[in-house]
């Protein structure tokens, strides 16, 4: 239920925070005194179209807070596993909007996109404008209700989708195995081709990069050349003088010289004859690499092409070698498959052949218990319209197909049709009813599915339009009945509605320094007295005072009569 609504700067409401019963709650109050901003700020943190013109004037933003309590296990889980918000008893809703059109909503306190604040909004709270397009009107939700009103529908719903997922899971393994004929040998044609420019091109492990290196080599011809040409001259004797070689043998003599005296000048001069031993064979492969180190263009283009083409070939199959091995093995199998599929192919045709027909029959199955579920609703609703004042009333449902073969909502389309007076067949719902017809319609399908959908509260704006007199009375009734199991919130103009109120708030418009400002009060006592004396036109006299008694006398032992 909703249990706080908070407004900060909206619209001519500075600051309120209303709270609701758990049952039947009513605001009322002065035309203009701007009960519709109360139905405005809901809307609009339930996700709502965000109006910058609903900012108060002199402020930069304004904000709405909702706080709702005792969440259903399932409304729970939704925001826990859909949503992946930690939820346990109370779920609090926040938005924002400035005047440079920043939009923040928040979810027990997590930032969360609009959209996401109306599916969670969609599962809580039912809202019905008075001049908005309602829900009832649109075909998808009507078959929605149909489906809701009967307790077999859920189960062969759930059977159909079973039995598509499963037929998509053969036509994707047709399709791997090529489809048709045509669509087959098309496959075949191109996988041959791929498998035999992959095998042609007969691309080594490491190819790429070994002759990556070798270009980046190439490239650097010069620079490698004189440092080898160096290296070589530094170690070894040359115009210069001795090299690097030529002074360590030097060393290594002179040591040898004395090494009779000592046995550690023995040793050392041992160990610079390693040296020149080792430095003897690095000048031996600087010089084969000297002379080694060719630029051979004609190799340089080769590489460069070479490279190129292979590079083609990464992209076209993956993105390197790997992937490229990978894809030539998986083509492979496909390619062995097709080839080879002609009997799989049959197997799998049948089983969707069979699918098909069992989807087909599932759908009858389903049109059937709708079409029997959709009698017994519109037998109900007609009935309890004869109670809401209009006797004449017909509804029925009309049934067509859709233009696809199946769909997972099944094969049916449906039309809610509905007439108001005698002597007039029933046509399409949304084509012929108005506006006070629409109240006692939306009134009589609630108390009819209320038990059965998992909407918790319901707020009806101006739910009295069009209303006067004993229908009026039947409408408070039904109201406070249908407050039996779900949250109600109605901004209504009746006395009856009124006086049938487990809250009433009042909404007042008054203005302080030059500044217009509109609060909620919580009515009782006396004041509710005067409030519901207001609604008849009564005066607030004392006179007017004792009517109002006797219509609060009268609401009282309504709500006793429907065990309230």
């Amino acid at each position: 239920m909703l249990q706080t609504l908070k407004l900060t700067n909206v619209a001519v409401v500075e600051s309120a925070t209303l709270e609701f019963d758990e049952k039947l709650n009513v605001i009322s109050g002065e035309t203009g005194a701007g009960k519709s901003i109360m139905l405005d700020a809901l809307s609009f943190v339930f996700g709502g179209r965000a109006d910058r013109t609903l900012i108060r004037s002199g402020e930069s933003k304004m904000k709405v807070e909702a706080v709702f309590t005792n969440l259903t296990d399932s409304q729970k889980a939704f925001v826990q596993t859909e949503l992946e918000i930690d939820c346990e008893s109370e779920l609090f809703l926040l938005r924002e909007l400035d005047l440079s059109g920043k939009n923040t909503c928040k979810i027990n306190g997590e930032l969360v996109p609009v959209n996401m604040v109306k599916k969670v909004c969609l599962m809580l709270v039912d809202i019905h404008g008075q001049s908005e397009h309602l829900a009832i009107l649109n075909n998808d939700y009507q078959l929605q209700i149909v489906d809701l009103f009967s307790k077999k529908a859920d189960t062969i719903l759930a059977e159909l989708h079973a039995k598509i997922d499963t037929l998509k899971a053969v036509e994707n393994d047709i399709k791997q195995l090529g489809g048709s004929e045509s669509e087959k040998q098309n496959l075949i044609d191109l996988y041959t081709y791929q498998i035999n420019e992959i095998e042609n091109a007969k691309i080594g492990e490491n190819e790429f990069e070994n002759l990556s290196q070798e270009k980046r080599e190439m490239q650097q011809f010069e620079r490698i050349n004189e440092a080898l040409k160096s290296a070589y001259e530094n170690n070894a004797k040359s115009s210069f003088g001795d090299g690097a070689l030529e002074k360590l043998y030097a060393a290594q003599k002179s040591l040898q010289n004395i090494s009779e005296l000592n046995e550690n000048y023995a040793n050392l001069a041992a160990r610079i004859n390693s040296l020149c031993l080792e430095l003897e064979d690095i000048n031996d492969t600087i010089y084969t690499a000297l002379n080694n180190n060719v630029f051979d263009e004609e190799r340089f283009n080769f590489i460069d092409q070479r490279l190129d083409y292979i590079k083609t070939l990464f992209r076209k199959y993956g993105g390197d070698f790997e992937s490229l091995t990978n894809y030539y093995n998986d083509t492979s199998k496909k390619l062995d498959n097709l080839i080879n599929s002609a009997e799989k192919y049959k197997e799998l045709s049948a089983q969707k052949d069979a699918l098909l027909n069992d989807i087909m029959a599932v759908q009858e199955r389903l049109t059937a218990i709708r079409k029997k579920s959709a009698d017994e609703l519109t037998k109900r609703i007609g009935a309890e319209l004869k109670f809401l004042g209009m006797p004449n009333a017909k509804m029925s449902v009309q049934f067509g197909r859709i233009a696809e073969q199946y769909s997972y909502s099944g094969a049916d389309r449906v039309e809610f049709m509905f007439s108001a007076n005698l002597g007039f067949e029933p046509r399409p719902l949304n084509k012929v009813v108005s506006g006070g017809e629409m109240s006692r319609v939306m009134l009589a399908y609630k108390i009819v599915v209320g038990e059965v959908d998992n909407i918790s509260t319901i707020l009806f704006d101006e739910v009295d339009s069009g209303l006067s007199g004993a229908i009026a009375t039947t409408v408070a009734q039904y109201l406070a009945r249908l407050s039996g199991n779900k949250q109600i919130i109605a901004i209504s103009h009746l006395p009856q509605i009124c006086a049938m109120a487990d809250r009433n708030i009042k909404v007042e418009k008054t203005t302080q320094s030059g500044t217009t400002h509109t609060q909620a009060i919580v009515l009782d006592g006396e004041n509710l007295l005067k409030e519901i004396a207001r609604l008849m036109g009564a005066a607030t006299n004392e006179k007017g005072l004792q009517v109002s008694a006797d219509l609060k006398t009268t609401s009282n032992e309504y709500k006793k009569s429907l065990n309230k």
